[in-house]
């Protein structure tokens, strides 16, 4: 082999090799930055009452912005036969899920503090696995996404997670107790002010806009239990293929550890 012919496969080898070191580095400096946030979030603590920004809605591939209208829930997007999906946190805070941390007997929970679809059925959110709970990862961490638990008022009563977390039965310390007013389905003007105000809805927004939950009614299996509207602790039952306009999906994380 002629000098110049060694000299240039020896330099191609040199440039080739050090592709290799530059993208090997690469790709350990992406794994290091991964394992440190997996790290990270492993060890991340739970506290129930607080408040936190993650996640966000995606339709058919299309970020949602978290509904923010309380009154008329007139942003509120309506379920149109979209794939349903909550992904990483966008950067946007405006497209940022708003969740209640829960710790209660070592059961770590993210419940969404609203509605954020309407007009979609018990079937449909069923259709998609989100009922009674599938696998997911946001932000490297797994959740198993579903809904809350409600109650049967035709069967003996057994505690839930709605009566539990958003009623406070238990009158847990971090979490806001309902006042009379919040308990009595009558929708007298003075009171509707009152519920509407107060710090049980305003932590958990319930009032004038129902949530589907996981029950289905134990005398018709054709219907399922929904949760809020007049009161906290009101429940009412509704057709597994029907939706309102008033009746919402409330997504709950249950953190996989």
């Amino acid at each position: 082999m002629n000098k110049s012919r060694k000299t240039k496969l020896l330099s191609t080898g040199a440039i080739f090799g050090a592709i290799v070191i530059s993208v090997g580095t690469l790709a350990m400096s992406k794994k290091l930055r991964n394992n440190k946030l997996r790290k990270r979030l492993v060890h991340e603590k739970y506290f129930t009452g607080k408040i936190r920004k993650f996640g966000t809605l995606y339709l058919d591939d299309e970020k949602q912005k978290k509904p923010v209208d309380f009154l008329g829930f007139e942003d509120i997007p309506e379920y149109m036969g979209q794939k349903i999906e909550i992904r990483d946190t966008d950067k946007n805070d405006k497209n940022k899920l708003s969740w209640i941390e829960i710790n209660n007997n070592d059961k770590k929970l993210l419940i969404c503090d609203r509605n954020i679809l309407k007009q979609i059925s018990w079937d449909e959110l069923n259709e998609q696995g989100l009922i009674f709970g599938k696998v997911v990862l946001i932000d490297c961490k797994k959740y198993i996404l579903r809904l809350l638990t409600g109650d049967d008022e035709n069967k003996d009563y057994t505690l839930n997670e709605w009566d539990r977390y958003i009623v406070n039965i238990e009158n847990i310390i971090d979490l806001p107790i309902c006042a009379d007013y919040d308990k009595d389905n009558n929708s007298k003007e003075e009171e509707s002010v009152e519920k509407l105000n107060g710090d049980n809805n305003n932590l958990w927004n319930w009032y004038k806009f129902s949530s589907i939950t996981q029950n289905e009614c134990s005398i018709n299996q054709k219907c399922i239990i929904v949760r809020g509207f007049y009161s906290a602790v009101y429940s009412n039952q509704s057709d597994k293929d029907l939706k309102y306009e008033t009746v919402g999906y409330r997504p709950v994380l249950e953190l996989i550890e």
